[in-house]
């Protein structure tokens, strides 16, 4: 009798240290996500300095150090289109301090590159889509003086050589300008550089005279009159309101808008995740930090950790079959 009622007194001792137990880690593991971050966040940037998605997420990193009361450093990790600093994050311990920028070039490189450096449906954690940036098409107005729009870029192409640049073979603006060739029937050689800014260097100079770029690159030179923009692949672009779209000039098969998200490293928390996906959102409220990524080119447009792994799926079908039909891989 004695002996049972002890064995009921020992399980139900033990189940009570068991529960404590789990309500002291469960309020440990609360307390470190309510002081998440209190120490500096490395944000990759896998591109180099100066483009695009450099500018838009030294803004953004900015804000989060505001928003969080804390620390948020961007790194340039640049190479291989992308690669190099997106598995630099992958690697990296699953604890919320470093983080990473995920743009159309990181998407395209697993079906561009020899080997396959990761699958992106799977090697990394999604925290949200930031914003959107339109296509725009532009040429060297002193190279290309007659040219002004779609029509008159085909006639200039059949009547000689012309080359074109990007931020890289496998850049969406690269991919892009092959379904435009292919769609409206001329001929234009790719040059391609490492980066959006010395691609756009390059069209400023008249070495490579046309460029189908992230708008973020290319809007203060066109403000500033030094390219003409003779295009641009979404409607109702209210920075360039004299601008025809690609739909508008009857071209329908080369629409794509480059987007970049914000990732973490599988087996980040979910707190964490849900923390930083929320302060993005956020600050992308911010009509502040909307101005300022606006003014370059970048437009604000969050999207939950969901929507960006929709898009991962999606897009990399895309540029997939644009790849293997052109035979732009390093496999092809």
């Amino acid at each position: 009798m004695i002996s049972s009622l002890s064995r009921r007194m020992s399980v139900k001792t033990l189940l009570a240290v068991a529960a404590g137990s789990l309500l002291v880690a469960a309020g440990a593991a609360n307390a470190a996500t309510a002081a998440y971050p209190d120490r500096p966040v490395s944000w990759v940037i896998p591109f180099p300095p100066g483009g695009p998605t450099d500018v838009s997420t030294r803004v953004l990193a900015e804000a989060f150090s505001k928003a969080l009361d804390a620390t948020f450093v961007a790194e340039n990790k640049p190479g291989a289109s992308g690669t190099i600093g997106v598995r630099n994050v992958m690697r990296s311990k699953p604890d919320g301090y470093t983080i990473g920028m995920l743009a159309s070039p990181s998407l395209t490189a697993p079906y561009m590159l020899a080997g396959n450096p990761y699958d992106l449906s799977k090697d990394i954690q999604p925290i949200g889509v930031a914003y959107v940036t339109p296509l725009i098409l532009v040429v060297n107005p002193e190279v290309l003086p007659n040219v002004t729009d779609l029509a008159s870029l085909a006639k200039a192409a059949k009547n000689g050589d012309l080359n074109y640049t990007s931020a890289g073979t496998g850049s969406t603006g690269n991919l892009t300008m092959e379904l435009l060739k292919t769609e409206m029937g001329f001929a234009a050689t790719h040059i391609p550089y490492q980066g959006s800014s010395p691609a756009v260097a390059a069209v400023l100079a008249g070495d490579v005279p046309i460029m189908f770029s992230d708008s973020v690159a290319v809007l203060p030179q066109i403000k500033a009159g030094k390219l003409r923009a003779i295009a641009v692949n979404t409607e109702n672009f209210n920075a360039l309101p004299d601008v025809k779209s690609l739909k508008d000039q009857g071209v329908t098969g080369s629409k794509a808008i480059s987007w970049v998200g914000v990732f973490a490293p599988l087996k980040t928390s979910d707190e964490v995740l849900a923390k930083l996906s929320d302060t993005l959102k956020k600050v992308l409220q911010d009509p502040q930090v909307a101005a300022r990524m606006i003014s370059v080119g970048a437009y604000p447009a969050y999207g939950t950790a969901d929507d960006m792994a929709k898009r991962i799926v999606t897009d990399s079908a895309v540029w997939e079959k644009v790849i293997n039909d052109n035979k732009l891989g390093a496999r092809n």
